[in-house]
């Protein structure tokens, strides 16, 4: 018998909630899925609101009544829309003790509000890029949001024992389920209103991105299957832009796409206008875990639940 896990993913205004047991034999046994629209979208003008916590807290109670969800061991997984990532170049005699000023003194120039209203986290994460710099990363996100989601669990009255940005859980299910893939791998996750884009590759987290579907920020329903391509092949683009020294910025090897929003359908027509091999990131079909499912609904795409899944991680 393993652990049980209620990861919860949030993005704007809709949840993913994936139960499951987690043996130590890597063996993940999903128990039950479900997706559902949140009463209010999750935005700074709705933080602010002292009833928005409860109500959203009242509808995951509900939610979980119907679908037989426990309120025990609760993992929360927020869109790194929510936070700030950002990598920040310092010199490698640079002692380590001078970072954490170092990002603060970046961090206050890109920020728009004071530093002392965020949270600032520095992950155990170096890496050189080639030259005589080094690249640090950091976290950021505004300390009311973080207070709101911890009150939407208090008001639900569960057992919230992680909060985390999905760019870092995606990119720990990816080195987990595909452990000898060498080189730098995009993972695309198709939300309502943009792709969330994740390269990682072998050893590291490398970057993340996000490119909405259209200017106006439309949802992905009120776009033809056309424009979503367009918008593929576009961001797919992007994301190779030039580097210094007009090198490319990224050598991509392959794409993998999944999200609550992608239909499997597209692909053929993306594969034909991109130059990189795509393919979707079905958990099922991992050889270095076993996953098995009580629940059709990721049996039969479970690429819809990447996101919570991840979180277990």
């Amino acid at each position: 018998m393993g652990d049980i896990v209620n990861s919860i993913s949030f993005q704007e205004n809709n949840i993913c909630w994936l139960n499951a047991e987690v043996n130590n034999s890597q063996s993940i046994v999903i128990k039950r899925v479900a997706l559902s629209p949140l009463p209010f979208i999750i935005n700074y003008e709705n933080i602010q609101k002292s009833t928005t916590a409860l109500q959203i807290s009242t509808h995951l109670t509900k939610f979980a009544i119907e679908n037989g969800f426990t309120l025990e061991n609760v993992r929360f997984l927020l869109s790194a829309k929510f936070g700030i990532i950002k990598k920040i170049m310092v010199d490698h005699h640079i002692p380590e003790t001078y970072y954490p000023q170092l990002v603060k003194n970046e961090l206050s120039y890109s920020l728009t509000s004071p530093i002392e209203e965020y949270f600032v986290y520095q992950p155990d994460y170096f890496r050189d890029n080639n030259s005589s710099l080094k690249e640090v990363l950091t976290v950021s996100m505004r300390k009311s949001l973080f207070e709101f989601i911890q009150n939407i669990g208090r008001e639900a009255s569960m057992a919230v024992t992680n909060v985390n940005l999905n760019c870092f859980s995606i990119d720990e299910l990816y080195r987990r389920f595909f452990p000898n893939v060498i080189g730098e791998t995009l993972l695309i996750n198709f939300t309502e209103r943009g792709f969330e884009m994740v390269i990682s590759d072998e050893n590291n987290f490398l970057n993340f991105s996000f490119h909405p579907y259209s200017k106006s920020l439309q949802s992905i329903d009120q776009l033809e299957d056309n424009e979503i391509i367009s918008a593929f092949s576009s961001a797919l683009s992007g994301i190779q832009n030039y580097g210094p020294a007009n090198n490319p910025a990224f050598s991509l090897s392959q794409v993998f796409l999944f999200g609550n929003y992608f239909k499997a359908a597209w692909l053929d027509n993306m594969q034909a206008a991109s130059g990189i091999t795509l393919k979707i990131l079905n958990p099922g079909e991992t050889t270095e875990w076993q996953i098995i499912s009580e629940d059709n609904n990721f049996s039969s795409s479970g690429f819809r639940f990447v996101e919570p899944l991840s979180n277990i991680f």
